[in-house]
C-alpha cells in the first residue's frame, strides 16, 4: 500500500489540451463567443502519467489570467463555471467560460501540481458581422470620395495643362504612354480615365490609335496609387488628414496641394477603418476555406475581382481590401493573384458600358482586349508567379501591388510595339451604322472632373445649339416672304430640340463647380451659363412671337407694304449679323469684337425706333398695307430688336 502510494507521488504527470481518439484539438481554445454569452464549448484539459494513461481524481484549478479592463467600468466580468475540478476516469477536467462585458480577448490559465496550459478566447460585439459590412460599406465610401477629391486637387493644380496633355503629348505612342500614367494620377482613378478616354475618342477629340497608346499609360498609372497604399502607414492617417486640412485652409497658395495631402490621408484613414472590420474576418467559420479557395480555383478568384471591380467602379479600391487583408495577414500571394488579375479585368467593364459610339467601343473593346489576353496569357503560369513576386522582394502588401505594377507593364510590352496593326483590326471588326459613326458624344459626365475640358465640350455644343437658332432667325423672313406654312411648322418643331439642348447643357454647366477653376476660367463658365440662356430666349422669341405673326399672315392673307417690308428685311440682316458676331465672339474670346458687339445693343435699339417712326408716316399717308400690317408691323420689329439685345447680352458676359 505505502509502495503505490510512493510511487503515485514519484511519477510524473502530463497536462495536455484535450484531443480525440483522432488527434483533433477539442480543448475549446480559441473561441469565439458574443460579449455577455457563453462559449459554445467547454475548456477542457487532460491529465495523462508517464507512460500515456489517463488518470483520475485529480485536482485541476482554472482561473482567468486577464481579460479587458473595461469589464470592472461595466461590472461584468467574465466568469468561470467551475474554478477548481478534478479529472473524470478518462483524465478529462472541464470548465465552462462566459464571456465578460467587453469585446476583446480573454486568457484562461489550466494549472495542475505538475503544469499548467493557458487557453485563449475571444469576445465579440452582437451583430458583430454586421457592422462589420457597415464599416467596409464606410470604408469604401470614404476611400472612393479621397480617391476623388484629393484628385480633385491635382486637376485644379493641373489646371488648362491637363487638355494641352492630352491634345499635344498623344502623337507619339510612346508620349501617349507617359501622357496616360500622368492623367491617371491626376485623376486618381484608372476606371474614370478609361471611362474619360471613352469620352474623347467618341468625342473625335483623340484618335484611336492615340486613345489605346493613353490607355495603357492608364492601366500603370493606377498601380502608383496601390504602391503608395502599400506603405504601412495606417497608424499615421490621421496625421496625414490633418496635414492635408490645414495646408488648405492655412496656406492659400497651397491648396490645391493640400487637397491632394487630404485625400491622400483619407484613403490611409479609410484602409484603417476597413482593417479593424477586417481583421474580424477570420472567425467566420468558412472565411479560411474561401480564401484557400481561391489558390486551388484561381478562375473563382478572377471572377470575384472582376465583379468587386465593376461594382466599386475601382480597381484600386478593390486591391486596397486585399491589401487590408495581407496587412491582417488574412491572405497571401497566392490566394490575392486571382483577385488581383480579376480587378484588371473588372475595371474595363465600365469604359464598356459607357461607350455608346463606334470610337467609344473600339477603345473600350481595345482596354478588354488588353487586359483579357494578357490574363489568359498568365493563367497557365499563376503557381509560379508568388515566387517571382517573392524573389522581387517586399512582404505580402508590397509583393500584391509590385504584382498589380508588373501586370499593367507587361501589358504595355507586349502590345505598344503593336498599336497600328491592333488598330486597324479594331476598325475591322467593331464597325456602326453611319448614323453611329457621324454621332458626337459631347457632355460626359466624365468631363466634369475636369473643368476645363467640361467648358470646352460645353461651349461645342453651345456652338450647335446656337447654329441650329441662327438658322431659326435666317428662315423666319423666307416664312414671311413665301407664306411658308410647312416651314414655319417645321421651325416650331426645332425650337424643341433647342429647348432639349438648353435642358441638357443648362445642368451639366451647373455641375461643373466654381471651386474648381481659376478666375478666367470662372468667368467663361459664366459667360458660357449666360449664352445658353439668351440664345434659348431667341429660339423663344422665333417660335412663340414671330412664327405667331407668319401664321396670321398665312390665315388672314394680309400683304406688308414694299417699303415697310423691305426695311423689316434689312433690320432682320442687321439682327443676325449681330447673333453671328457674337456667337464668333463666344467661341473666339475675342474682347475687341465683344465691345463692338456691345455697341450693337443701344444701335439696334436707335434703329427700331426709326423703323417705327417710319410707319407711323406712312400711317399717316394713309397706305393700306399699313393700315392692316401696323400691329404685326410694330411687334415684329420690337421683336427684332429683342434678339439683337439677347444677342448683345452675350458679347457683354465675355467684357
Amino acid at each position: 500500500m505505502f509502495s503505490a502510494v510512493f510511487f503515485f507521488f514519484l511519477a510524473s504527470t502530463t497536462l495536455s489540451r484535450a484531443v480525440d481518439p483522432s488527434g483533433n484539438d477539442i480543448s475549446g481554445s480559441d473561441q469565439v463567443g458574443i460579449v455577455a454569452s457563453e462559449l459554445s464549448k467547454p475548456l477542457m484539459v487532460r491529465v495523462l502519467d508517464d507512460k500515456g494513461r489517463p488518470l483520475s481524481g485529480v485536482e485541476v484549478v482554472f482561473d482567468i489570467l486577464e481579460q479587458p479592463k473595461e469589464n470592472i467600468i461595466y461590472k461584468k466580468f467574465a466568469i468561470l463555471s467551475d474554478s477548481i475540478t478534478v479529472t473524470d476516469q478518462d483524465g478529462y477536467a472541464r470548465t465552462r467560460l462566459t464571456l465578460g462585458k467587453t469585446v476583446g480577448n480573454y486568457y484562461i490559465i489550466a494549472k495542475t501540481k505538475d503544469g499548467s496550459l493557458i487557453f485563449h478566447a475571444s469576445a465579440l460585439q452582437k451583430h458583430w458581422f454586421l457592422f462589420l459590412l457597415f464599416s467596409l460599406f464606410g470604408g469604401l465610401g470614404i476611400f472612393i470620395f479621397g480617391l476623388n477629391y484629393g484628385s480633385k486637387g491635382l486637376v485644379r493644380a493641373a489646371g488648362a495643362k491637363m487638355r494641352d496633355l492630352l491634345f499635344s503629348l498623344t502623337k507619339h505612342r510612346f508620349m501617349a504612354l507617359i501622357t496616360g500614367i500622368v492623367v491617371t494620377v491626376i485623376l486618381g482613378s484608372s476606371t474614370a480615365s478609361s471611362i474619360l478616354l471613352v469620352k474623347f475618342a467618341s468625342s473625335g477629340i483623340i484618335m484611336l490609335q492615340q486613345a489605346l497608346g493613353v490607355l495603357m499609360g492608364i492601366n500603370i498609372g493606377t498601380t502608383i496609387t496601390v504602391q503608395i497604399l502599400a506603405f504601412r502607414l495606417l497608424d499615421y492617417a490621421i496625421l496625414i488628414v490633418g496635414i492635408g486640412f490645414f495646408t488648405m485652409h492655412i496656406a492659400p497658395k497651397f491648396r490645391n496641394i493640400g487637397q491632394a495631402i487630404f485625400g491622400l490621408g483619407l484613403l490611409f484613414f479609410s484602409l484603417r477603418l476597413m482593417s479593424l472590420a477586417t481583421a474580424n474576418l477570420k472567425y467566420l467559420p468558412d472565411f479560411g476555406s474561401v480564401i484557400v479557395s481561391m489558390a486551388r480555383f484561381p478562375l473563382l478568384g478572377i471572377i470575384i475581382g472582376a465583379l468587386l471591380a465593376f461594382l466599386l467602379r475601382s480597381s484600386a479600391a478593390t486591391i486596397g481590401i486585399v491589401l487590408i487583408l495581407a496587412f491582417d495577414s488574412l491572405i497571401g500571394l497566392p490566394q490575392a493573384v486571382p483577385i488581383i488579375l480579376g480587378a484588371n479585368l473588372g475595371t474595363t467593364f465600365s469604359s464598356l458600358m459607357s461607350a455608346n459610339t463606334i470610337e467609344g467601343r473600339r477603345v473600350a473593346i481595345g482596354h478588354l482586349t488588353f487586359n483579357g489576353f494578357v490574363i489568359i496569357l498568365l493563367f497557365p503560369f499563376l503557381k509560379y508567379i508568388p515566387s517571382i513576386m517573392a524573389w522581387i522582394g517586399g512582404d505580402s502588401a508590397r509583393q500584391i501591388a509590385n504584382l498589380h505594377t508588373s501586370f499593367n507593364i507587361l501589358t504595355a510590352i507586349i502590345f505598344l510595339p503593336f498599336l497600328k496593326p491592333f488598330t486597324r483590326v479594331l476598325e475591322s471588326f467593331v464597325k456602326g451604322t453611319k448614323h453611329e459613326q457621324l454621332r458626337k458624344q459631347r457632355l460626359a459626365p466624365a468631363f466634369l472632373s475636369t473643368p476645363v475640358i467640361a467648358l470646352g465640350q460645353s461651349a461645342r455644343e453651345i456652338m450647335y445649339m446656337a447654329d441650329i437658332v441662327i438658322g431659326m432667325v435666317e428662315q423666319s423672313m423666307v416664312v414671311f416672304r413665301n407664306r411658308d406654312d410647312s416651314l414655319r411648322k417645321k421651325i416650331i418643331e426645332t425650337d424643341n430640340e433647342v429647348d432639349q439642348l438648353e435642358e441638357t447643357i443648362t445642368p451639366y454647366l451647373i455641375r461643373i463647380t466654381e471651386g474648381e477653376m481659376d478666375n478666367k476660367l470662372s468667368n467663361y463658365h459664366r459667360a458660357l451659363m449666360n449664352a445658353v440662356n439668351e440664345i434659348e430666349n431667341i429660339g423663344d422669341v422665333i417660335s412663340k412671337k414671330v412664327m405667331i405673326y407668319s401664321k396670321k399672315q398665312i390665315d388672314t392673307g394680309f400683304v406688308f407694304s414694299k417699303e415697310g417690308f423691305a426695311q423689316i428685311e434689312n433690320y432682320h440682316q442687321f439682327v443676325l449679323s449681330t447673333f453671328r458676331m457674337a456667337i464668333d465672339a463666344l467661341a473666339t474670346r475675342d474682347r475687341k469684337l465683344s465691345l463692338e458687339i456691345a455697341k450693337r445693343k443701344e444701335l439696334g435699339y436707335q434703329k427700331a425706333k426709326e423703323l417705327n417712326e417710319q410707319h407711323l408716316d406712312r400711317l399717316k399717308k394713309g397706305l393700306k398695307e399699313s393700315l392692316e400690317t401696323s400691329t404685326v408691323h410694330v411687334d415684329l420689329v420690337s421683336d427684332l430688336e429683342r434678339i439683337n439685345f439677347h444677342a448683345a447680352v452675350i458679347a457683354e458676359s465675355l467684357l
